[in-house]
């Protein structure tokens, strides 16, 4: 086990002996402050070359997004995920997987779900969980083979369907000058010594989520400056299923005065830090280290009742409870579609609940507020009521755009009214008599009449107008509105909902783990070795979200981890 004593400081690094490697470890465990510590080196490499020369990646853009709330002093093209690095470094070329179209046509049998390019660079390969909601029949071919290519494995060990995938995508790609998710760091590993801009001082963090390849691209670039510091946490990989190996940041092996242990954690208790110790040390190959929990006991409970298929009763009404004291919840999964029950639920008793690191998954997050979201329409129609509330004002033309391109055309507004919408000031405040040149006698009488009453009755009337193809998508903000009130949508949700890998660097204070596996995850779990290992990983994760309580959900069959 390495103790205080057998491992170096974060004063130390970049200052001790280069002979052997001018590689440097972090070894965050969960809570520990592990983005602080390397914001703080980052600061100091920046005081020593320069806010040019030091170059910070991640795995993931959260991470990235996290340390850039750090407020590092750096030029922000230096701060980005491995993959973004890459994909300037090679000239910003054209990916592979946003241009499937006319793969798609030629060949059916393995269409591939197109992506933003920009989302190919996340880091996560836009993964929510174990791969098992693939939509196209290629996405599953392209996923294992991105893994083998990420893991360096022989083509020759390779399934015969991956390899005839392989060399009609490999064509595909060359054809037509493109580059898929792997090139990008095949290619540089191939090609490019050194790290963009040549930086003196390279920061890595979530290194442990890293695969065979990146890790030996991050090692061709750190070589070439003064030193370079890998962060992370072995116990912490749960991107097995796209490549991610502890191998990166457990071998090779590095003096231990440039390994620092990061002890202290900040977010566990104890009694959840002792089931997760107790789950971690199942795993097989793993970094031994002192990890201490934070004072308080916490607490650990198991409940008898309520699982991922029937969260209504017991589950639900125990999270009431606790955000009726104001904490925060998360609800967690190893699969998506395991969350789908609990967010019915959700939804039906019109609970808020959001992913603040998975913004762009609308299925998580229907309450967010983009320009055009429903939401966003929602507040530019109460904004106006009397009775609104702190930011009551006036509609604008903009207000009333947004509102009103949802309404039913018939019967309702007057004709010429969308070209007058069009025409008009945005910024403008509308005026009574300029909703009379828009709206129908009867339906402006009846909006007016609105603004006697409570604000509901506003939003009823706009309820019962709305398109019916939008209906489905108004009901639940609405509900929300409607029980809550109108600056609901405002306000942060007090719940998280998502899959495990989802989260990661996220806590909350109360967490709900839901153990169950998918049968690709049970079938890894039965098997002693690297792939039980992964799993346990990820539930020792989800455990170690949780700042006061963690509950362990009753599992819905067989098919769960042992907590």
């Amino acid at each position: 086990m390495l103790n205080e004593r057998a491992t170096g400081t974060v004063e130390g690094i970049g200052l001790m002996d280069h002979a052997v490697t001018s590689e440097y470890r972090i070894v965050g465990p969960p809570g520990t402050g592990k983005t602080r510590s390397i914001s703080d080196q980052v600061r100091r490499g920046v005081e020593k070359y320069g806010s040019n020369k030091v170059l910070v990646a991640s795995f993931s853009r959260a991470a990235s997004a996290e340390l850039a709330n750090c407020d590092l002093p750096i030029n922000p093209d230096m701060l980005g995920t491995l993959h973004s690095h890459c994909y300037q470094v090679l000239g910003r070329p054209s990916i592979a997987e946003a241009h499937v179209k006319e793969w798609n046509c030629s060949y059916p049998h393995l269409a591939l779900t197109p992506v933003r390019g920009q989302r190919r660079l996340d880091g996560e390969d836009s993964v929510e969980d174990d791969a098992g909601n693939a939509d196209r029949p290629g996405d599953s071919l392209l996923r294992e083979l991105n893994r083998l290519r990420g893991l360096m494995v022989d083509p020759a060990r390779w399934r015969p369907d991956i390899r005839d995938f392989e060399r009609k995508w490999a064509r595909y790609k060359r054809e037509r000058n493109l580059l898929d998710f792997c090139d990008l760091i095949e290619t540089c590993l191939r090609e490019v010594d050194c790290a963009p801009n040549n930086p003196s001082a390279l920061f890595v963090d979530e290194a442990q989520d890293l695969s065979v390849m990146q890790g030996r691209l991050v090692r061709r670039w750190g070589c070439q400056a003064d030193y370079y510091v890998l962060a992370g946490d072995d116990d912490q990989t749960i991107y097995s299923f796209i490549g991610a190996t502890p191998e990166v940041i457990l071998e090779p092996d590095i003096p231990d005065d440039h390994k620092v242990i990061l002890r202290q954690s900040y977010r566990v208790p104890r009694s959840i830090h002792q089931l997760a110790d107790s789950l971690i040390r199942q795993v097989t190959r793993r970094q031994e280290k002192i990890y201490l929990p934070r004072p308080a006991a916490g607490d650990v409970q198991r409940l008898s009742t309520g699982t991922y298929r029937s969260p209504e009763y017991s589950i639900l009404s125990s999270a009431v409870k606790h955000l009726e004291r104001g904490k925060t919840i998360m609800f967690l999964a190893s699969c998506s579609y395991m969350l789908k029950p609990l967010i019915q639920v959700l939804r039906k008793n019109a609970i808020p609940f959001h992913n603040p690191y998975r913004k762009a998954n609308g299925f998580w997050n229907p309450l967010r507020l983009g320009r055009q979201t429903t939401g966003r329409r929602i507040i530019s129609l109460l904004v106006a009521h009397p009775r609104y509330g702190e930011g009551y004002r006036s509609w604008t033309y903009a207000d009333l755009s947004l509102w009103a391109e949802w309404l039913c055309g018939q019967g309702i507004f007057k004709a010429g009214a969308k070209k007058l919408l069009e025409a008009a000031d945005r910024k403008e405040t509308v005026t009574i008599e300029q909703l009379g040149e828009v709206f129908e006698a009867g339906p402006l009488a009846s909006l007016v009449e609105t603004f006697d009453g409570d604000w509901r009755t506003l939003l009823k009337w706009w309820r019962v107008r709305v398109n019916p193809e939008v209906r489905n998508r108004v009901q639940f903000p609405a509900d929300v509105v409607s029980r809550r009130g109108p600056h609901s949508l405002i306000e942060e949700p007090g719940i998280v909902v998502g899959t495990v890998h989802s989260v990661k660097g996220g806590q909350a204070d109360v967490v709900y783990l839901f153990p169950d596996l998918s049968r690709a995850g049970d079938s890894h779990y039965q098997v002693s070795g690297p792939l039980r290992d992964s799993v346990l990983r990820v539930f020792y994760v989800g455990a170690t979200r949780a700042r006061e309580t963690l509950y362990i959900c009753q599992r819905e069959n067989a098919m769960a981890v042992s907590i």
